[in-house]
């Protein structure tokens, strides 16, 4: 929770909208470590998941956190298993990502997809409830995993830390004039974000400046080689302060989401907080957003990104119609519905427990 990641990020918004009569005991999961030392870190943090006095145990679950192969899962979730059991706590697992078969490669596709459902097997028995940010995920979970009990809960919009900067002063932050038009894609660096279909679409709309805001520092050979292949009219601003992250939305005049795969997209609720028409990759969690609040706008191949581009650009009134359809989305979806919603899961979950 501090800063360097967007599950932590999104956890510290949700605490903050919980209310006064729920008090939390926060559990950091240390993923620095590596090793012997790693797995004994992560069975400790189990133990002291698992003998918590709280009346519940909530999971913020990704896999990554877990390692290569999720190896560490195995230190982690079978002690909170049985913990969680002998003591009567009941256990909420919010899965941030889904994986199955389908997110892996030849060879052995039987073997991995057997171990995917084991391990998401092990999620499941852990888990009283789990609960989906969309039902993209879940519906991806549940092709390689059980699912007897769950919730579907937004991840929300954080209306409340939108903190807007002078429209010049923001694109002057990054080296642009005031008169520039900014193409961002927003958010930590990771392969699954396509940000190498951001360079391609960035090649052919030379006349705009595009912007990549955000870093991550466990992957600057990443980095250094997207800043290899990109065009000119490309800026990087690395890992972004906390105010340089605000300025970055105020600085821009289109959002881009070029993901490969996404389950949800907190990055997509930032840009609804900021007003911000967006485009983004033909992925089922981005339709049924269309379909359901009419953005963001979809495109699948570079071509036609240009094209939604500039469609946004110049047609005022295609561009007010995804301004208004994220406005919708932003009402039905603000954190604090979202907090009342958690409240309403752990209540639920003390009372069967």
């Amino acid at each position: 929770m501090d800063g360097s990641c967007g599950i932590g990020s999104y956890t510290e918004a949700l605490l903050a909208h919980l209310g006064e009569d729920v008090d939390e005991d926060v559990v950091v999961l240390d993923t620095a470590k590596r090793g012997l030392s790693a797995t004994i870190s992560y069975a400790r943090t189990a133990f002291r998941v698992g003998t918590t006095d709280s009346d519940v145990i909530h999971i913020q679950h990704e896999y990554g956190f877990f390692g290569k192969k999720w190896l560490l899962m195995w230190a982690f979730y079978p002690i909170v298993f049985v913990l969680a059991r002998l003591r009567r706590r009941p256990v909420a697992v919010t899965l941030h990502e889904a994986w199955n078969v389908d997110r892996m490669d030849p060879p052995l596709l039987w073997l991995k997809g057997a171990y995917i459902r084991v391990a998401n097997g092990m999620i499941a028995s852990t888990a009283s409830s789990l609960v989906f940010l969309s039902e993209n995920c879940r519906s991806k979970f549940q092709r390689s995993g059980s699912v007897d009990d769950y919730r579907l809960l937004p991840h929300g919009v954080e209306e409340d830390e939108v903190r807007p900067t002078p429209e010049a002063a923001a694109k002057a932050t990054f080296g642009f004039d005031a008169d520039d038009t900014v193409i961002t894609e927003f958010g930590y660096l990771r392969p699954s974000k396509g940000y190498e279909t951001f360079l391609k679409i960035a090649e052919r709309c030379r006349e705009h400046e595009f912007l990549v805001a955000g870093g991550n520092p466990s992957e600057d050979e990443y980095l250094e080689s997207l800043e290899a292949d990109a065009p000119e009219n490309v800026t990087f601003t690395g890992h972004l302060s906390d105010r340089e992250f605000h300025a970055a939305f105020s600085a821009t005049d289109v959002a881009v989401l070029p993901y490969s795969e996404v389950a949800q997209s907190g990055i997509f609720n930032w840009c609804v907080a900021y007003g911000l028409p967006t485009v983004a990759s033909r992925l089922p969690r981005f339709e049924r957003l269309r379909s359901e609040y009419g953005c963001p706008a979809i495109f699948e191949s570079v071509d036609e990104a240009g094209r939604a581009i500039r469609q946004v650009l110049n047609d005022d009134a295609h561009r007010e119609n995804l301004i208004s359809a994220a406005e919708r989305f932003r009402r039905e979806n603000e954190f604090e519905k979202v907090g009342d919603q958690h409240e309403a899961l752990y209540r639920r979950l003390v009372r069967s427990s």
